[in-house]
Parts: structure tokens; sequence; C-alpha cells
């Protein structure tokens, strides 16, 4: 193939590789067009998956492996993606990395194996086949690799469209919810305004004053929120860690929410330590994550249902667990539920908005402490728990810790 030509080609397939906005765009394109421009008689596009290989697309004169995976140890693609390697392979019988019980149905006699290398790691990789026994030119080679290199380019702007909107979605739906909760406070402040306004009904008078004190409150929470959510997402924000009972945070959250729970209908339930449970925290922070598990899963778990709070020393570490009774969680929505403003696409009818922004203040300030937050659910209607764990605190080098107040039941 004359150079200048064969350099045009190379370019339209960069082009028509920058243009694909999915994984299965890239891959359908990276086979077609490597195939036409090789002149392989067969061509497949290969991604790793754990220590498999999985063969995705393909493009050739007879039927090679898509849809199949294969353990990487075992196929010339994952000798290829794990050394980063290109492998040329003139006669695959005389080739002792190649399984010619998996080779013998097919038409293949000679291949180049090319690794894909996306963002410093090894994702996949690219084959080109012929059903000759022949070697590859070094053009060939070469070409073969750069066409590789550009469907890493490719995957890496699929990667970043994905991120890119997915940012955005997630805003948006930060967005509804902010819209959802404000109308929540605004509605029943603008009825009871009017009811003082016309009414002269003293119950009637009593009940729009309460609502308008309750809504207030609820505004100046919300306020706070936003303003701790930007604060501590920003990185701006630092705690003031001093010797504490973690029991304390937890029984001054659970207290905040007793209102919220009856009206709920939901039981609290806090198993009151019996042995200190001392960590270096900021009580503040630590109460307002706590707070944030028990908004969720007040507001996850049917009328009836019980949240369960417990706390204690395992190992190293003070390990406090929250686990109510309520909706749970589906497997794929799990990893993804400390980013920040995500929200599950779909989520109970009989839920109250939310911003999507508690359990990444959660996995944030338990950071703060040295320690970390998990989420864990058996899947719809399994419930949910969150676990947070803090390092303990050795007493021999610390104040001595400050007397426990206790809380109960809500």
């Amino acid at each position: 193939m004359h150079t200048e030509a064969s350099e045009l080609k190379i370019v339209e397939i960069v082009q028509t590789l920058a243009s694909c906005d999915a994984v299965d765009d890239v891959v359908r394109v990276l086979a077609r067009a490597t195939r036409a421009h090789v002149g392989a008689d067969g061509t497949t596009v290969v991604m790793r998956d754990g220590d498999h290989a999985r063969y995705l697309e393909e493009d050739a004169i007879g039927d090679l492996w898509k849809g199949h995976a294969f353990p990487i140890e075992d196929c010339i693609s994952g000798w290829a993606m794990q050394r980063n390697m290109q492998v040329v392979v003139p006669d695959i019988r005389e080739d002792p990395r190649i399984p010619l019980a998996v080779y013998d149905p097919t038409f293949v006699r000679s291949l180049v194996m090319t690794p894909i290398e996306c963002a410093g790691e090894v994702v996949g990789a690219l084959g080109a086949y012929w059903a000759q026994v022949r070697t590859p030119t070094e053009i060939e080679c070469r070409t073969l690799q750069a066409i590789a290199d550009s469907a890493a380019l490719a995957l890496v702007n699929v990667r970043l469209l994905a991120e890119i909107r997915t940012d955005e979605r997630n805003r948006e739906r930060f967005l509804d919810g902010l819209a959802h909760e404000l109308g929540a406070l605004v509605g029943p402040l603008r009825t009871s305004l009017h009811a003082q306004r016309h009414s002269k009904d003293a119950v009637v008078l009593r009940r729009a004053d309460e609502v308008i004190t309750r809504q207030l409150a609820d505004t100046s929470r919300l306020i706070d929120r936003l303003r701790d959510g930007s604060t501590l997402l920003s990185g701006k924000d630092q705690a003031s860690l001093w010797p504490i009972d973690l029991a304390e945070p937890l029984a001054r959250a659970i207290a905040a929410r007793r209102e919220d729970a009856r009206r709920a209908e939901v039981r609290i339930e806090f198993a009151t330590p019996t042995t200190p449970l001392p960590v270096l925290g900021d009580e503040h922070r630590l109460a307002q994550a706590f707070g944030h598990v028990l908004d969720n899963s007040l507001r996850f778990t049917p009328p009836g249902g019980r949240v369960s709070v417990a706390a204690a020393v395992v190992g190293a570490c003070v390990v406090a667990d929250i686990e109510d009774t309520g909706v749970g969680i589906s497997a794929d929505v799990l990893p993804r539920l400390f980013e920040p403003f995500y929200r599950p696409e779909e989520e109970p009818q009989s839920s109250t908005s939310g911003l999507g922004l508690g359990l990444s203040l959660v996995s944030r300030i338990a950071r703060m402490h040295g320690g970390n937050a998990n989420i864990h659910s058996t899947g719809a209607g399994q419930g949910t728990r969150v676990t947070v764990r803090i390092p303990l605190l050795d007493l021999r080098e610390a104040a001595p810790l400050p007397a426990r107040r206790h809380a109960g039941s809500a």
C-alpha cells in the first residue's frame, strides 16, 4: 500500500474513532476499519476483564470467538496484554503460546496481536489474522500499532464523555432535588402565612404558627446542609480533633431525629455501648455524618420499620453500624452511592426527594478522621447497613474522655 495513501487512511480511521461516543461503537469501527486497512482475513477486539480476555467484536471471513472469554494466561491476547508487547506469529502451529484446540476450528494460520494501552493501563488488544502462513511486514505491524493507539485515545474520549454526562445528570438531579426540597418548605409556609392573615380562628392560627416554626427550622437545616456540603467537598474544612467517646455523636444524631422518626412511624433502636469508644474526633462533624445516614434510613424505611444503631471496638477501630429494614439497594447502584450528587435513577415513590450529598459527606468526614465508610445491602426489600470505621484512640496517650450521656430509643 502506498505510504501516503496509508497515512491518509489511518487519519480517516483516527477521525472515525474520535467521533465514537460509546465503547460498542469504538470496538465495531476498530474491527472493521482495521481489517479493511491491513487486508487481513479477520480482526478481533479483545478487552481485559479481570483475569480474563473477553472477545467483544470481530470482522472475519469465518467465525472466531466473539462473545467468548478465556483465562488471560491461556490465550495469545492475554500474553500481549500482560507484557504490553505486540506479538507476531507467522505460523500458529510453530508457536507454543497458541492454544491449537481453540484455533483449529478457525481459518487462522498466522496473526499479529497488538495491545491497547489506555491512560497507562493495558485494557485490551487488537488481533489481525490471516488464513495462510505469512510474516506480516514491518509497515503492517506499525500500522496496527498506530490503529491500536488511536483506539486507546478513542476509549479515553468515551470515558471522559461518560463522566461528563454522569456529572451533568447528577447535577440536574441535584437541582431537581433542591427544587423539590424548597417547594416542600415554601408551600406550607405560604399556606400558613395566608391563614394567619385571613383567619381569626385560634386553633387555625396556632397550627399555622407551628407549621411556620417547623418549616423555618427545616429551611435553616437545608441551608446548613448546602453550606457544609460545599465546605467539605471542596476540602476547605479542617476538623477539630479531640479525644471523644464515639457514642456521644451517635447519641446526638439520634436525639435530633426523634421527632422525624415519630412522624415516619419508624423506631430507632440504639444499643448503648457498655464500654468506652475512644477516638480522636470532631464530635460535631461525626454527629453530622451519623445524622446523614439516619436521614437516609428514615427516608427509605416504610412505616412500622426499624433502624438499629450499634457501635463497638473491633480490632484497631471503633465501628458504628446503622442498619434499617428499608427498601434496600440493588448491587449495580451500591458502588456509586458515595459519589457527590448521585441519586439512584429510580427511587421509591413514597420517599421524599434528596440532594445526593449525604453519603458523600459521610465518606468525606470518615476520611477526615482517618477512617472509612461503606454500605451494604443484599438487594431490594432487604434493608441497608452503613458502617463507619474510625481508628481507636490509645487512652494511655490521651486525655480522659468526658462523662458519657445516655440516649434511649425513638
